[in-house]
């Protein structure tokens, strides 16, 4: 028991006063304790989304351009006997006034001039050849420019025509520029390898010309010759889609560039005080990124209940301190009794019940150890059926992504023969080039159909393992997302 004496007399309001605030402390560590763990978790939640979504749109874009630069289009396009190369040369025996002549008549964002050089009909005629389905191209996919570069460093083709368009990447004032350190990353690569089809360079998150963005370079090769380099440009905002649909009240994902610097694309309606957690690296690639989290939004309100029980157990505390200056000097000198511990209580002869040992708050008649009121049964059915759709939904794009990665590593062989292949899927033919329209809705959860064709996808997956069977870690992520698959598709059959 504890007893206060003020000037001599002793208070039973003191009494309360020690338990109070004890109990008031008690809560305070459980309330902050309860709010670090729910942000902690979402934190975790996001990074970990983060980090599954950029991987998983670094190998649909790894996947699309190993499909592009295999393909005898590109080839042809960039051939050094045919195509924009050897039409470059003809324009003048001085590269330099070939390319001011091109980049005067191809001026971006200008009209063509009425007059054309004498000297330009040649790559003119090869420009118009190729420039439609180079455009087709590039809107299907995550890419909104494309760079064709010949063996000696010259970009003898640009689809925006900007001002990379003509220049040689070997000369000094383009060789610090990123398009020439990913020409220059991918010719050292095939120095290194004995299978050129492997080299892909990505770059980091850089400034590029119009805005941020990404390069991702492979060598074009064409009967185990290579004709020089294809250079696909991905910009921020194909980024910024994935991440935008992770964020949510008080998180989101923010990506930084080759210096480390946050990129901002659109900024915030609010500017909410955020805490940055990470930098954290995107597997596979020099990707960093970092989670921003407002606690006020995460904690739900939690916050606010923590300030409003501060305030209350300061109240609480004055007002008892209070009464007991007030009620002492008019109690006298009295003896405080001791009380007795708290112990058995005698109820009608029946055996002593024991005292608590615990306070209430902290026994849940249903069960529950942590305070609150048990979720009902119903919500949470409901809530693993949502979570079952979506994973079944996630498996059939792992299965099919990692399914094309390992037929090309081990085939060397594009999408294109897979279907064809397989006979599982369609292949169109769109203009020039060959395209698997149905095949490519599985590589994207985004894209994926309402109703999947899901037995396809196995058997996919099994054609691939059947005919691709080198062991490798590519082979053992295959065999256990198609494992994966087929549990979910158990799962749903006991439902």
């Amino acid at each position: 028991m504890v007893v206060i004496r003020v000037g001599g007399h002793v208070s039973r309001a003191g009494l309360f006063l020690a338990p109070m605030i004890l109990v008031f402390l008690a809560a305070l560590l459980l309330l902050s304790n309860t709010i670090a763990q729910k942000t902690q978790s979402q934190i975790d939640a996001a990074q970990s989304s983060a980090n599954h979504d950029l991987t998983s749109l670094i190998n649909f874009a790894s996947s699309q351009s190993a499909a592009f630069a295999s393909t005898s289009f590109i080839g042809y396009s960039i051939g050094r006997y045919y195509g924009f190369a050897p039409a470059f040369a003809q324009i003048s025996p001085d590269p330099e006034r070939a390319a001011a002549l091109l980049r005067k008549y191809y001026a971006k964002d200008q009209p063509q001039p009425p007059d054309m050089p004498p000297s330009l009909p040649p790559y003119v005629s090869v420009h118009d050849r190729f420039h439609p389905s180079f455009e087709g191209l590039i809107a299907s996919t995550v890419f909104d420019d494309l760079y064709l570069v010949d063996h000696s460093g010259r970009v003898v083709y640009s689809l925006q025509k900007d001002s990379a368009f003509a220049a040689d990447l070997t000369q000094p004032r383009y060789r610090d520029t990123p398009l020439a350190e990913a020409f220059r990353e991918v010719m050292a690569r095939l120095q290194q390898t004995s299978d050129p089809t492997q080299v892909l360079f990505v770059s980091n998150v850089l400034k590029l010309e119009g805005g941020y963005g990404v390069l991702l370079a492979r060598p074009v090769i064409r009967h185990d010759v290579v004709e020089g380099v294809v250079a696909f440009r991905m910009p921020l905002t194909a980024i910024e889609q994935r991440l935008a649909a992770l964020s949510s009240p008080g998180i989101r994902v923010q990506m930084l560039d080759d210096k480390g610097a946050p990129v901002v694309v659109t900024q915030p309606a609010a500017a909410p005080r955020e805490t940055a957690y990470g930098p954290f690296l995107v597997p596979l690639t020099g990707w960093h990124y970092v989670v921003l989290a407002d606690h006020g939004a995460l904690s739900g309100g939690l916050w606010f209940e923590f300030i409003m029980l501060v305030a209350a157990g300061i109240g609480a505390v004055a007002l008892s301190v209070w009464l007991f200056r007030r009620l002492a000097p008019d109690a006298g000198p009295v003896l405080a009794p001791a009380l007795p511990a708290p112990a058995a209580v005698e109820l009608g002869g029946a055996e002593p019940v024991p005292a608590l040992e615990a306070p209430l708050h902290d026994i849940d008649p249903n069960g529950d150890h942590d305070g609150h009121e048990p979720i009902p049964a119903a919500d949470k059915l409901i809530d693993a059926q949502l979570e079952a759709d979506e994973g079944f939904r996630q498996s059939i794009v792992d299965v099919m992504t990692l399914a094309l990665d390992y037929w090309q590593k081990t085939k060397h062989k594009g999408k294109i023969e897979l279907a064809e292949e397989s006979g599982l899927w369609r292949v169109y033919m769109d203009r020039s080039s060959l395209q698997t329209r149905t095949l490519d809705k599985y590589l994207l959860v985004e894209t994926l159909p309402r109703n999947p064709r899901w037995r396809d996808v196995v058997r996919t997956a099994e054609y691939v393992l059947r005919n691709a069977p080198e062991p490798s870690p590519d082979r053992q992520r295959l065999a256990e997302a198609l494992a994966r698959l087929k549990l979910h598709l158990r799962q749903a059959e006991r439902v």
